[in-house]
This record gives structure tokens, C-alpha cells and sequence, in this order.
């Protein structure tokens, strides 16, 4: 959904938790302008109080709010509710309207955290623009979109089966590859929720799960199929069959080959 809304308005957006931390966003970088701000600890300090004081805000007034903020970009934060309570945020923003005025506001607003006027000015050119109407339409769109995020509570993900879940996934699709960004835009979670319940549930971390269970797929195939290890590397979602023969030598102390040899001798 944030790619399909990107696609259409050019504008960063991002889910955050109840407690402001970042879910999921699209694109998943910032702006080069914001990126820009941001390396510096200043800045980076200056960005999150501004994102905390629109997410008070909108806490408070359980609304959307659309504003400006610290270095003068519009942006548009609205709440996300889970069966009537409170659980999230949608947040739209990082443009500004097309007007020599305004870009002159965000240049003095932010010369003070970089260190290189020609920096500067190629990030503030590559910011999106828009007209104050059409920032107000996106907006508007975002509204209707967590209000969607609400009536279907996706962000329900954080309940206590979201290791389970997790577990049922990564059973289903262990032949593609998976990344955790994946899975935390898949579950509306952080990543911090994502590694901390699979953990808490099972033991051991999502990697070595997801690995332990492609290596039990391959042995299935490397006894009952007469598929090649190549085959079956990628069958498995190793990205391919030199990767898959080391890993497999690493925990088992023997490769596919002779392991595969070794099945065949002993059912004969």
C-alpha cells in the first residue's frame, strides 16, 4: 500500500508504533534533503523531537495533523487504531510547494547543520513539490488509508501469536528469499518486536530458524528426488548450490553429495 501511494504522490511515507518507533516506510531511505539533516546528530535530534511533538498532537486530538515542520517541509501525521485503541501513526511528507520563497525558508533553516552550501542546494532540489491543493488531496488520501489500517487492524500483528505467525510464513515461503525488512513490513511490526517475540517463543533467532528448516527441505530432497544440488539449493532458498554445499559442510561435517550417497547405500 505505501509503494501503490508513493507511486502516485511522490511522497515519503512511514507507519510507526505506539511508540514512535518506525514499522515500515516507503521509500525506505529519506529524502537526500533529510538524509542530508539527518547525518548530523543535531539534526537527527532536531527530526525526532519534531516527529514527537506531531505525534503528541495527534495523540491528543486523535485527528489528522497536517504541519510543517522544523525545517519547513510539509508533512501529515494521522493515528492508527487497533480494535478501538490507539496502536499506530501514518506519516506523509518530506515536500514542499514550488515557490522561490519557501525554498529560500528551508535553505536558512538548514545551512546551520551542513557544512556545504552545494550539498544543500542539490537536496533541496531534489525534493518532491507540490501545490498547497494537491498536499491536502494526499493528505486526505492518507487519512482514508489508516482509517483502512484501522477497520482491518493490521497493525494486530503484535499480539502473542506473532511468533507463530512468523513460524507459518517462513514454513510457507522458506524457497524465496526473506529479509527481515520483509517480514517487519509483512507483520506491521519493528524489527526489535519481530527478532524479541520469535526469540522469546522459540529460542533461537529467525535466521538460524529459517536456515535449520531449509537444511531439513534439502535433506527431504537430497534422499527422496533425483533433482541436482543446484536444484535443490535453490529449491531450498540457498542462492546457490556453492553457498548451500559450505553451510551444509559447516553443520553436518559432510557435504550434500556424499550425504546423498550415504542415503542411497544404506537403502540398498
Amino acid at each position: 500500500m505505501l509503494k501503490d501511494l508513493y507511486l502516485i504522490s511522490g511522497l515519503n511515507l512511514s507507519i510507526y508504533d505506539i511508540h514512535e518507533n518506525l514499522i515500515t516506510s516507503y521509500p525506505e531511505h529519506n529524502s537526500p534533503f533529510c538524509h542530508l539533516i539527518k547525518s548530523t546528530p543535531e539534526g537527527a535530534a532536531q527530526c525526532l523531537a519534531c516527529d514527537h511533538k506531531a505525534f503528541e498532537r495527534v495523540k491528543s486530538s486523535g485527528q489528522i495533523d497536517i504541519y510543517n515542520c522544523d525545517f519547513h517541509l510539509y508533512e501529515a501525521v494521522v493515528p492508527i487504531y487497533t480494535y478501538g485503541v490507539h496502536s499506530g501513526y501514518l506519516m506523509m511528507g518530506q515536500t514542499l510547494t514550488d515557490s522561490a520563497v519557501e525554498k529560500k525558508t528551508i535553505k536558512n533553516a538548514a545551512k546551520d547543520y551542513v557544512d556545504s552550501e552545494k550539498r544543500l542546494d542539490e537536496a533541496i532540489s531534489k525534493i518532491s513539490f507540490h501545490t498547497k491543493e494537491q498536499i491536502l488531496s494526499f493528505a486526505s488520501i492518507i487519512d482514508i488509508c489508516a482509517k483502512y489500517l484501522t477497520l482491518t487492524n493490521r497493525l494486530e500483528a503484535k499480539n502473542k501469536n506473532l511468533a507463530i505467525e512468523i513460524k507459518n510464513y517462513l514454513n510457507v515461503h522458506y524457497n524465496h528469499a526473506i529479509t527481515l525488512q520483509q517480514l517487519c513490513n509483512y507483520f506491521y511490526v519493528s524489527k526489535s518486536t519481530l527478532l524479541n517475540k520469535f526469540k522469546e517463543e522459540y529460542g533461537i533467532t529467525i535466521h538460524q530458524y529459517l536456515l535449520d528448516y531449509r537444511f531439513q527441505k534439502s535433506l527431504e530432497l537430497l534422499a527422496n528426488s533425483t533433482q541436482s544440488i543446484q536444484e535443490i539449493a535453490l529449491a531450498c532458498g540457498f542462492q546457490d548450490a556453492n553457498y548451500y554445499t559450505k553451510a551444509f559442510k559447516a553443520k553436518y561435517q559432510t557435504t550434500p553429495t556424499h550425504y546423498r550417497e550415504t542415503i542411497n547405500t544404506s537403502k540398498n
